[in-house]
Formats: C-alpha cells, sequence, structure tokens
C-alpha cells in the first residue's frame, strides 16, 4: 500500500496522516464527523437535528432572516423552509415582521429554543469529546483546540467573503 493509503478499516497507513493533504484528508473526515454528530443528536427526539442544531446556531448568532440563512447554508429557500417550519411547531424559533421591513420576516429563537440549542451543543460536545480521546495516543502532540479554532476562523472568513461576494452581486 502506498504511504497515507486508507486502509479497508479507515486507518491511515504509511506516514502519519498530518503529512498527507489536508483538504483531502478533511474531504474524508469531515462527512463522517458529520454523520456520528447526526447520531448522536437522533438517539434523543427531544433534541434537534443536526440542520435544525446549526440553523438554530446561526440565529442564536444574529441571523435573523431565512433568505440570510439559506445563503449562510448554501441551501435554496425552498429546502430550508421545512427546517424553519419544523423549529417553529416545535416551538423553538418564531417568525415576526420585521419592523423595519414589514414584508420580511423576522427569526428569533424562543426560551425553549435556547434550551434546546444548549442540550443540543452539550450533546454533540460530549460526542465529540469521545471521539477526539480515540485520536490521543498518547505520543501526540496535536493541539485541537488550536486545530478546531483556526479551522472556524478559516470557515468564517470564507463564509464572510462568499456572503459579501453574494451581496455585491445581488445590489
Amino acid at each position: 500500500m502506498e504511504s497515507n493509503q486508507t486502509a479497508g478499516d479507515g486507518a491511515v497507513s504509511g506516514r502519519d496522516a498530518d503529512l498527507g493533504d489536508p483538504a483531502e484528508l478533511l474531504t474524508d473526515v469531515v462527512p463522517r464527523l458529520y454523520r456520528v454528530l447526526r447520531a448522536a443528536l437522533d438517539e434523543d427526539a427531544a433534541l434537534p437535528s443536526l440542520e435544525q442544531l446549526r440553523v438554530m446556531n446561526r440565529v442564536a448568532e444574529g441571523v435573523r432572516y431565512a433568505s440570510t440563512l439559506a445563503s449562510a447554508r448554501q441551501m435554496r429557500m425552498s429546502a430550508i423552509t421545512p427546517v424553519i417550519d419544523a423549529l417553529e411547531q416545535r416551538g423553538w424559533v418564531t417568525r415576526a415582521p420585521d419592523p423595519g421591513d414589514r414584508r420580511r420576516v423576522r427569526l428569533e429563537l424562543t426560551e425553549a429554543g435556547l434550551k434546546a440549542l444548549d442540550a443540543g451543543r452539550e450533546r454533540t460536545g460530549d460526542r465529540l469529546r469521545q471521539v477526539l480521546r480515540h485520536g490521543d495516543s498518547g505520543e501526540s502532540t496535536t493541539d485541537v483546540a488550536a486545530v478546531a479554532a483556526w479551522l472556524n476562523q478559516a470557515v468564517r472568513r470564507y463564509d464572510d467573503e462568499r456572503l459579501g461576494s453574494a451581496r455585491r452581486h445581488r445590489e
């Protein structure tokens, strides 16, 4: 097997995985982590789905309009609307006319929504910590918190740039 190829069990063989192409590694790892998080939330019907949690998180961060959510999530309005509908049915989000433009609908998390968001974050955080414990071989010097912070910053900057560009094209 060539260096850095994946064995049938998902383990990386050859030289260390951190010496491979990060984009290729993340292309494999991110969907697997997504499945782990989705499964953690699906274990308890009282928790939001992963997609609902992601939308609730954006609303909590100040994204108030469905169109902005759809843009930020790279989704069509027809795909984001059922997610918002489900959040509203569960009492986690409210829709209200925007005071500055009554044609627009503003989203707000309810108290129950904030509690569900916290519970979902706690569940996903616990599950990620379980996964991360499996990566500690005792020899590792990887600062996972620093890597996570760096990835968060890179994605946020990418989103800001992409959303800013999309807004300029609409104007």
